[in-house]
Parts: structure tokens; sequence; C-alpha cells
């Protein structure tokens, strides 16, 4: 079901799946809790969804657009003293603890549910696939003169670096986190890109 058909009872319902899903995940998430926080009885919910398959999957379409609106809007944020994509590694660590759709993504991504596994690995694989185009075309504004080969190949390690980040979000490691934001910054200057010195983000 995508987000834009959703009644607004339907939308309310999906806001509070999101929540209970980022927190719980798939199978210990309750359809009573989910109906009970959205203020109807669960026979109610199945006037909207045809079940716990079809609720995830809209939370999974919501997140989706919730996070891609995010990535566009961090690469624009972007100004010509930073190294492209910098902006949004450094705000990655608070946009997880800020946004239950990037908890619930990444959740779903790491530990999709047997069901709509597929559907999982496919829709998270375009996401990432967007974030690496965003990324690329900044790259390109950036570096007008940088060769196709060579924009494809940061293009992907850029990807390999975020995932890298993305493990450590998942495993609440802070520590390895600190250590692998702190690499990608220097590697970004082993390649001959500019680098600009900031602090690293506050993992406290």
């Amino acid at each position: 079901m995508a987000t834009n058909s959703l009644t607004p009872a339907a939308e309310r319902i999906v806001l509070h799946a999101l929540e209970h899903f980022a927190e719980r995940g798939y199978d210990a998430a309750s359809l009573n809790d989910i109906a009970g926080s959205a203020g109807i009885k669960k026979a109610s919910l199945y006037a909207h969804f045809t079940g716990k398959d079809d609720l995830y999957s809209a939370v999974l379409n919501l997140a989706l657009q919730h996070e891609r609106d995010y990535v566009a809007a961090q690469f624009k944020a972007e100004n010509s003293a930073e190294v492209p994509g910098e902006c949004y590694v450094t705000n990655l660590q608070t946009r997880y603890a800020q946004s239950a759709a990037l908890r619930f993504l990444l959740r779903a991504a790491f530990y999709p549910p047997a069901p709509l596994e597929h559907k999982v690995k496919a829709d998270f694989g375009e996401y990432l696939t967007f974030i690496r185009g965003h990324f690329q075309a900044c790259l390109e504004r950036s570096y007008a003169g940088i060769s196709a080969p060579r924009a494809d190949l940061l293009a992907e390690a850029y990807l390999a670096l975020i995932d890298s980040l993305n493990v450590e979000l998942i495993y609440g490691n802070d520590a390895a986190y600190l250590r692998r934001f702190d690499a990608i910054r220097q590697l970004l200057s082993i390649i001959g890109l500019p680098l600009v010195e900031r602090s690293a983000p506050d993992m406290r």
C-alpha cells in the first residue's frame, strides 16, 4: 500500500506502528498494542489493513519516504567547504537517535521478517541506491573533472562506509562507531579529497 493512498485514520495507525516495530521488531510487536496506542480496537485495525504483514509493509513505505526526504535534505544542505557526503555522515548518529523511521529501517534490513524478506531487501537496496546517487551527484558537482570510474569507486566506497556505521548503530557500540567515524574522515583525506576539520559527533 503506497503511503500517499492512506486515509488519515490509516496513516495514524501506521505512525503508531512505526514506533512499535522500530522498538520491538516484527515478531514482538503486537497488533493489540498498536491498535491501543492508536486509540482503536484491534478489529478496527482490520478495516484498514489485512493483517500484520500489510501493516508492516505500509510502515516500511512510510519509513523509506521519511528517510529519502532526509537524505535529500542532508545532501542539499552541504556547502562547498565540506567533503561530499560529509553532512549526512556527521549527522547519522543523531538521526538514528531521533528518528524512529531510521531505527525501523535499519532493524528491518538487518532482521527482515521472513514473510516480507524479499520486499524489505529490495526496498532497502533501492534506498541505498538513492543515497549513492545523491553522493555521486554531489561528488560530480564538487569535482567537475573527476573521471567516471573514480566517481563510481568512491560512491561504492561511501556506501560501504555508511553500512559500517549502520552496523554499529544497530548493535549500540558507541566506541566502535566513533572509531569508524574517524576512519571515514581519514580515508577521505587519503584518497585526496579536501577534509574539513570538525569534531566527532557527540556519542553520549
